[in-house]
């Protein structure tokens, strides 16, 4: 699928485990965050945070609780680098130094004898900091359950997302400062309006203008939910609405709206399923798409162009590259068996970056970098292991290095490579289970942004 102010401003992607979330209440007021230590130790430690949620502000009283499975501490050792601790044996409480990166470590000896220590790393907001954690839809409706996220070269934010509550499709456009939305489709009177479900966007670099593919039908229970593949733009300050394939699909089908650079962007569609094959259509007008190009095997990624216009995404473990009517495959050996999804990232020495949405635990490899060559088929692929078990994820590029937002159980954390190529984790705070983030990079400033869902609703940092 993949706002507020200037957030994650030079965001700090720092050791072991950052964290980056908004205010603590008292325990059992939210569920607790659980984040484990990524260390060598032989013994596994977790650190909770009881009844807090959002970002860390400075000033504020943070209570934390070290655990180990399985084990009974006979010592346990607080400190930080900043601001004031209270220790109550496997509990502290921490009270935030003021804005910047402050570090809280813990040192524990088990009744059995085994010693390990776990040092995790915050990045505490400023009181006006806390304003760029964003909810973007204030309506009391459940939001959010798919969301997408980018920019224009303007630096302005541009989001599509469900209203899961109606089944509606919403647009919202951030000018750096406050997030303004509209309804796009949904259920309504004598206006051709249908539930809608898994909407995607692209906008054009220079104009903003905004190109959304989603599905709509009648949601009917029990048929798999027949939809049709839909699309939708912004002409003259009023939303233009087409069926791009009048064919119904269930809501299994996977889709993806992408831009043509060398034909003006132009939006160009690729979707389907393993039932169905992979379709890809162009827009030549209004109302109007290319007879779509047909390949057998299901669509498993999402698709984009290179500045060439070439078009590439996966099929189950085959990178497809697609140009004109000219198909090459390059096999990615092991993908399809990791995930039934994943995200792509262009970097400017043509390699194309594959990400799994979210692996089994321990998978052997979950990202793979692409070296492109010509033919498509003299390519070679270099793969690294992800996280041992990650829930769901998307991916960006920027400053030479892969940038991924990834849903770890209910915390969402923010990757990046360190200078040694080992991961390094910031913590974003919560999100809601069994969702997706949505990533992009703000041109302007190089800051990594995420969408996605929190406490029911679509959620801008």
């Amino acid at each position: 699928m993949k706002q507020r102010n200037n957030i994650m401003k030079r965001m700090l992607v720092v050791g072991a485990v950052s964290l980056f979330t908004a205010c603590a209440g008292e325990p059992g007021d939210a569920p607790t965050q659980v984040i484990p230590s990524r260390t060598d130790n032989t013994l596994a430690l977790l650190i909770e945070r009881e009844g807090g949620q959002g970002g860390f502000v400075e000033g504020a009283a943070e209570r934390f609780k070290v655990s180990a499975s399985g084990e009974v501490f006979r010592s346990v050792s607080w400190s930080a680098t900043s601001g004031v601790l209270e220790p109550d044996s496997e509990r502290v409480t921490w009270r935030l130094p003021p804005k910047g990166v402050a570090t809280l470590s813990v040192s524990v000896e088990t009744q059995s004898g085994k010693k390990a220590q776990g040092e995790f790393h915050f990045n505490v907001e400023s009181t006006t900091d806390t304003l760029l954690n964003t909810v973007i839809d204030p309506s009391p409706d459940v939001t959010g359950g798919f969301c997408e996220l980018t920019f224009d070269t303007a630096g302005r934010g541009h989001i599509v997302y469900f209203n899961d509550t109606h089944r509606s499709l919403w647009y919202g456009l951030w000018d750096g400062t406050s997030w303004t939305t509209e309804q796009i489709d949904g259920a309504g009177f004598n206006n051709e309006g249908k539930f809608t479900f898994k909407p995607v966007i692209a906008v054009e670099p220079a104009t903003g203008t905004p190109h959304i593919a989603y599905l709509k039908g009648n949601g009917e229970q029990g048929r798999g939910e027949l939809m049709r593949v839909a699309y939708a733009t912004r002409f003259g300050g009023t939303w233009v609405r087409e069926v791009v394939d009048v064919a119904e699909r269930t809501n299994a089908v996977n889709l993806s709206v992408t831009l043509n650079p060398t034909q003006g962007h132009q939006p160009v569609i690729a979707y389907g399923d393993s039932s169905s094959g992979a379709r890809i259509t162009a827009r030549t007008g209004t109302n109007t798409w290319s007879t779509p190009l047909f390949l057998q095997g299901a669509m498993t990624s999402e698709a984009l162009f290179d500045a060439a216009g070439t078009l590439y995404f996966t099929n189950r473990n085959l990178l497809t590259a697609v140009k004109g009517t000219v198909v090459e495959t390059f096999s990615l050996n092991g993908l399809s068996s990791i995930t039934s999804w994943s995200s792509l990232a262009l970097t400017p020495d043509q390699h194309l970056l594959v990400l799994a949405n979210g692996t089994p635990t321990g998978a052997w490899g979950s990202l793979f970098d692409v070296t492109l060559g010509t033919p498509l088929s003299t390519s070679t692929a270099r793969t690294s292991q992800g996280d041992y078990n990650a829930g769901s994820n998307d991916l960006a590029y920027s400053a030479g290095k892969p940038v991924i937002a990834q849903r770890h159980g209910t915390t969402l954390e923010l990757i990046t490579p360190d200078a040694r190529g080992f991961w390094t984790y910031t913590q974003l705070g919560t999100i809601q289970d069994g969702t997706r983030p949505s990533i992009a990079i703000r041109p302007t400033d190089g800051t990594p942004h995420v969408c996605f869902q929190r406490n029911g609703k679509v959620t801008f940092l």
